[in-house]
Order: structure tokens, then sequence, then C-alpha cells
């Protein structure tokens, strides 16, 4: 293909055009875009101080930086002062309101007064154009106005006023009915004396209980009391655009608390709840070894081994373990657990506990340790180091116990340990207890004669046993007497003391009818050099010698 000159030249004339134009586009384009982004940096860097304009209680906006020689603080008291005349103003409408722009300001004007000027600077704070920025001030300004107008006006002061009286009507009515609702209550805690309401474990009687009742319903009437008059005083000050800000700020110290406490509680539920579970689990846990414990210890269940009494105080022991290792597991979910202030109080108060408390764990250790090695139940018959007597009450720190004479003895638990046991009840059950009763006889006394009276005072003595019979033993040869030893079984320990005088007034008895002094015999030679009668009682005697 062939190309002629002219064509050449056309078309190198054409490239030339398209070239100059491309590049002059290309560098029209960031000239154009200069000033915005000198704008957009001017407006993020620059922060200015500002001053809040309030009027009626409220803050409508804000105003920022200097103008001329007024500071922000001035300019927001004056347009105050501007708001405030508008508000006085009968003739004032939303309409008249204007703008006038100056070039570097746009001024938001009420007929021929400046309320306030609005430039570049205060815009772009609000984040918006001179315009949008000043139609802004200009609505909060009107609304303001407006809004004040309407609560001053005489139909607004009178419904105010009517609302006021209402209010304080109502809560007359509501104080005379606390009043009357808390004098039927009071007969009514009266009449309850001695039959609903009660003494309190012995502390106080029926008298103070009822009086303490009646204690908590008044101060419980106070308080409801304080609560209406507290939420009437809100309503009231709730009619008034002048106090409107003091029922908020009444209402927000209770609010606060309040949100504040719910917030608390709503973050704390799932520990809660998990603590409700572990609570739950080991109650139930609990429960069956409780049920257990009975069985065993009524011998429905019988374990070789275990005896019946050992299933309370076993029960005990694995309640007590099981409710340490439930505090163990429920420690870290309590509020503030994991606080220095808790953790500091904790181990203060176990070391007070571990140093206080040393003869306290002490009587603890043995008093179990008494439990399962089984020497003596309550009711039992024993003998304590020096105190004989039955067992009344048996504790994990004390076992107390009632002589025969009345008298209840606390021993600790630590001394019994170190003290010898002897229990006469379980002997008695078991085996029998055997009461030996020494008397002595003359050498001229045929043994068998005196075996023949000895068995005689067991078969007059009551609670004596039969099946076991009774035996003697010559105990010992003294100088002039021999020692006979009867000994007999009974059942009940508890009767030792009777039948040990029975068994001596029935020998008192035998010997006499068979004319035998219960004397040893150098009394007897005493008796014939001095010239004493017998020792024998008259009535039993048959051929009384005569006196010297």
């Amino acid at each position: 293909m062939r190309f002629s000159m002219p064509n050449i030249r056309f078309f190198i004339l054409l490239m030339l055009v398209f070239t100059t134009g491309f590049t002059w586009a290309k560098g029209k384009k960031p000239a154009a875009k200069t000033p915005e982004k000198v704008e957009v940096i001017r407006t993020v860097v620059v922060v200015m101080e500002k001053t809040p304009v309030i009027s009626f209680n409220d803050t409508l906006f804000n105003v920022y930086g200097n103008i001329g020689s007024f500071t922000s603080k001035q300019r927001a008291k004056s347009i105050e002062r501007k708001i405030d005349a508008l508000a006085e103003n009968h003739l004032f409408t939303g309409d008249s309101i204007k703008f006038a722009d100056t070039g570097n300001y746009l001024n938001i004007m009420y007929q021929n007064e400046i309320l306030m000027s609005v430039d570049s600077i205060q815009a772009a704070q609000e984040s918006k154009t001179k315009v949008q920025a000043a139609q802004y001030y200009k609505n909060q300004i009107i609304s303001a106005v407006e809004l004040q107008k309407e609560n001053t006006s005489w139909q607004q002061i009178l419904i105010q006023v009517a609302g006021t009286v209402g209010i304080v009507i109502v809560e007359i009515f509501i104080l005379k009915g606390i009043r009357y609702f808390y004098r039927r209550c009071k007969v009514a805690i009266w009449k309850q004396r001695g039959k609903k309401i009660k003494g309190i474990f012995g502390i106080i009687d029926d008298h103070r209980a009822m009086l303490t009742t009646i204690s908590i319903a008044k101060v419980i009437k106070f308080l409801v009391v304080l609560i209406f008059l507290y939420l009437g005083l809100l309503a009231v000050f709730k009619l008034f655009p002048y106090t409107k800000h003091i029922s908020d700020q009444l209402l927000e110290y209770v609010l606060s608390p309040l949100r504040s406490v719910g917030k608390s509680v709503k973050a704390y539920m799932p520990k809660l709840f998990t603590i409700a579970v572990i609570v739950f689990i080991f109650k139930y846990i609990q429960k069956f070894v409780r049920s257990l414990a009975e069985k065993i210890a009524t011998n429905k269940i019988t374990i070789k081994g275990f005896y019946p009494d050992w299933a309370m105080p076993t029960y005990n022991l694995i309640s007590g373990l099981l409710f340490i290792f439930m505090f163990i597991l429920i420690f870290p979910y309590l509020p503030n657990s994991d606080s220095q202030i808790f953790q500091g109080v904790s181990v203060f108060a176990g070391i007070m506990l571990s140093l206080g408390s040393t003869s306290v764990i002490g009587n603890l250790v043995a008093g179990l340790v008494i439990t399962y090695m089984r020497p003596f139940k309550l009711g039992d018959r024993i003998k304590l180091g020096e105190f004989t007597g039955d067992v009344l009450e048996k504790t994990a720190l004390v076992t107390r116990i009632k002589t025969p004479k009345n008298e209840v003895i606390t021993i600790p638990n630590s001394n019994i340990m170190s003290a010898q046991t002897v229990n006469y009840t379980q002997s008695a059950k078991e085996h029998g207890l055997i009461l030996y009763l020494t008397i002595g006889a003359g050498y001229h006394v045929p043994w068998q004669k005196v075996h023949e009276m000895l068995y005689e005072i067991a078969n007059r003595t009551e609670h004596v046993l039969k099946r076991q019979k009774p035996f003697i033993l010559q105990d010992q040869f003294r100088d002039f007497y021999v020692d006979y030893q009867l000994n007999v079984y009974i059942k009940e320990a508890k009767l030792s003391a009777k039948v040990y005088s029975d068994l001596r007034q029935h020998a008192q008895d035998v010997f006499a009818e068979n004319n035998i002094e219960m004397v040893a015999p150098h009394y007897s030679v005493s008796r014939i050099v001095d010239g004493e009668d017998s020792a024998v009682p008259p009535k039993y005697v048959k051929d009384q010698p005569e006196k010297r």
C-alpha cells in the first residue's frame, strides 16, 4: 500500500494535536484538586477549644475557637443571652431567622441582629459545610425557643399546677392507706402472740418476739413511705421545665447503682449457675449417704465388721469432707475470690484458727477415735478415772456423765484417751457383772456353815441372777479369822449400789439368825474381859449369857 506525501503530513499533524491535548488535560487535573486536599488536611489536624451553649437547662450545640477578639466562652454567653431574649419576644417566629453571607462568615440573623456567626473552622469541627452547620444551629435555636414558649404558656402552667395538686392528693391517699394497713398488721401481730409468733430458740420470749416483729413492720412502713415520697417528688420536678433536670438527676442517683448491680448480677450469672449445679450435685450425694447410714443404723443393711452405731458418726465425717470439697470447688467462682484482700482475710482467718484451736483439734480427733474404739455408748454405766456414772452425752469435743448422786461431770475427750475406762454395762450384758462381798468369820466356825449362810444371803437378795450361780472364795487367812468372799451375778449395772446394800443387809440378818457374830475374834476376847454383851441383836439370841 502506498502513502502520498499529503497523507503523511496530515497523519503527523493529527498525532501532534492528540498528544498535546492529552498532555494539557493531564497537567490540569492536579491543579483543580489541590485546594480540596489542603482543606481536608486542615479539617483533620486543627482541633479547636469548644464551649457548650446552654439554654433553658439544655445544651443546644457547641461553639469552637475565637472570632476576632471574642473567645469561645464569650461567644457562647452572648448566644445564650440572645436566645433568652427571643423566648421573651412574643412576636418571634421561626421563619424570621435568616442567613447573611459576608464571605468569610455566614451570619444567623433575627431581623437586624446577628445571633451567631459560622465560619469554615466552626463548620469543619461539626464535619459540615457552612450552610449545613448554620441550618443545624438555626433549627436548634428555633426548637429551644418554641419549647420554652410552650412550657411558659398559661395553659402549660395551669396543667403543671393541676398535675402538682393531683400528685399531692394521690400521695396523701397513699400515705393514709399505708398507715391504715400498718395498723391492721400491728393488730394482727398482737393477736398472733404465742401462736404463730413464738420465742426464738429460747433466746427471746413470745412478748419480745412480738415486739421485734412490730419493729420490723415499722421499718418496712418507713421504707415504703420514703419510696412513695421520693417518687412523688420526682413526678413534681418532672412537670416543670426548670426542675426537670433535678428530677433526672435524682432518678439517676437510684438507677445508676441499680444498673451497676444489674450488670454485675448479669455478668455473675454463669458463675452462679455453676455454683448452683455443684451444690445440687453434692446435696443429693449427701442425701444418698444419709439414707445409707440410716439403713445401716437400723440394721436394714448389715456390713460385716461395721457396727450400726458407727453409721451416723461416719455420715457426719463424710458430710464434713463433702462440704470441704464442695467449698474448694466453689471458691474460684465466688465474687472477688481472686482479690488480694479476700485472700489476705482467708489466710489470716486460717492462721488464727490454727493457732487458737490446738486443744480443740485434739479433742475432735480424740472424739473421732473414741467413736470407732466403742469403749462406751449412751446410757452405759462406766468408770472414767475416779468418776463413775452413766454416759449422758457424747459429743465431738466432750463427754458428759451423771453420777449416782445426780452430779453431771464434763470430761474432755482428750482426757478420756489418756484415762482408763471401765464399762460396767457392757460386762453386765455380755457376761453378767460380778459383785462381791467379803465377810470375816473366826476359825472356830466351820467353813461349811459359813458357805451355807453366804448362799442364803445370795438367795435372799433381789436382782441376783439365778441361772448364773453365786460362788464363794476363801480369800485370806487372817490372824484371828478367815476372809470369805461371796460373788454374785447381776444383769443391770445401774442396780449395783442397791444390790450391794441388800447383800450387806441380808448378811447381818443371816449371821444373826445363826447366832454368829460378825466380829473379829479379838473383839470377842476384849468383850469377855470387859463384860460386854453379845453383838448379836437380842431378838435373834436364844440363850443370852448372864451379865457378870
